[in-house]
């Protein structure tokens, strides 16, 4: 169970795939993030790997609520269905808690419930032996972490106009007007950090997850089932990372598209 606890994954026991994987890595050239030569695609590998079971889940929980709608009776135990119903309806709720009401909850729903499903089922890949969650690679998390900056910003000028773009000169009622540069110098800072935040929140909490249930399968006598407690912490860390990157979605959303007067 040692190699479990490197960088190995299953995907290293097709025939060709190393090679094909230094081909491309040395195609790729530096590291948009670090300027490093890239030396493996392996989180590019696993995120498409995770794309394709989301969507193979999306696919039997249509044809579930097609049965369903057919019998009349939902199903009365755990399937897809109900994982994937449980993580839209965490979503709808924290939505509506942050923005106020129902309908707003839904109308970002798109973005955040996909947000939701993308992260959690790549964090999930952490639990699995033989496999290593995309989001302990920094190439990753920026990812979302950029959507959501541009997100955020295109639903504040959806939603205010251009006037959305006063509120980096500081609060209009009381405010004063000389202060306006200092204003825009620290919410533009403000504003900035905020995808690398998302980013290196979620990296370093999957990568350090990782990195120590490595070490306790490298370490353990009995490695079925030594680490069982370090996997049970894992998916509490797999679950709450995936929240509060949404929370914080949602929260930045909602900075966003409000209409208060002090905000512009």
């Amino acid at each position: 169970m040692t190699f479990l606890a490197s960088g190995f994954t299953w995907f290293n026991l097709i025939p060709g795939y190393d090679a094909l994987e230094a081909n491309v890595s040395h195609q790729l050239g530096d590291s948009f993030i670090d300027g490093e030569p890239v030396h493996s695609i392996t989180h590019l590998t696993l995120t498409l790997f995770a794309t394709a079971v989301v969507m193979v889940l999306v696919a039997l929980t249509r044809r579930s609520w097609a049965a369903a709608e057919t019998r009349g009776v939902p199903e009365g135990r755990f399937s897809v269905a109900n994982l994937l119903e449980t993580i839209v309806d965490t979503v709808l709720g924290l939505g509506e808690q942050v923005l106020g009401s129902r309908k707003q909850a839904e109308r970002f729903l798109p973005l955040v419930g996909t947000l939701a499903i993308f992260i959690f089922f790549q964090n999930a890949l952490a639990l699995l032996p033989g496999f290593v969650p995309p989001t302990d690679n920094l190439n990753t998390t920026i990812g979302p972490a950029i959507a959501v900056f541009i997100a955020t910003h295109y639903f504040g000028i959806k939603e205010n106009g251009l006037h959305y773009l006063a509120h980096f000169l500081g609060p209009k009622i009381g405010g004063v007007p000389w202060l306006a540069p200092l204003f825009l110098l620290l919410e533009t800072i403000s504003h900035l950090a905020r995808p690398i935040s998302l980013a290196l929140r979620l990296f370093g909490n999957m990568y350090g997850d990782h990195a120590v249930l490595g070490i306790f399968l490298g370490l353990a006598a009995l490695p079925l089932l030594y680490p069982i407690p370090i996997m049970l912490l894992g998916t509490v860390v797999v679950v709450v990372q995936t929240l509060v990157f949404c929370l914080l979605t949602l929260v930045y959303i909602a900075l966003a598209i409000e209409h208060s007067e002090e905000a512009h």
